[in-house]
């Protein structure tokens, strides 16, 4: 448990201070405030903080939730796409995505 804090507390360090936008971090937060328990970074290179993540309630359905950053105003729109769920581990899910065509 102490290893996943310590790895959320960097992640949402590393992220404002990749983006300069206070919450861009905070999508762990965001998602398990709507029950998605499992949370795993897809793609941030976004500096803006447009980032994507899968999510998923019982780590074997997973779906694509996305960050998009307001600017100029303030803050992050977060959502989940429930329309296309994926199956399998988080790993088998990521490296599905992953995977060239």
């Amino acid at each position: 448990m102490e290893n996943k804090l310590l790895r959320q507390v960097v992640e949402e360090y590393s992220a404002e201070g990749a983006t300069g936008c206070p919450g861009a971090g905070d999508y762990r937060v965001w998602a398990k405030e709507r029950g998605y328990e499992f949370c795993e970074v897809l793609d941030w290179t976004s500096s803006a903080g447009d980032w994507s993540f899968i999510v998923s309630v019982d780590g074997e359905t997973w779906y694509i939730m996305y960050q998009t950053n307001n600017w100029p105003h303030r803050g992050f729109t977060r959502r989940v796409d429930t329309e296309k769920p994926f199956f399998g581990t988080a790993e088998e899910i990521l490296g599905s995505i992953h995977e060239p065509e």
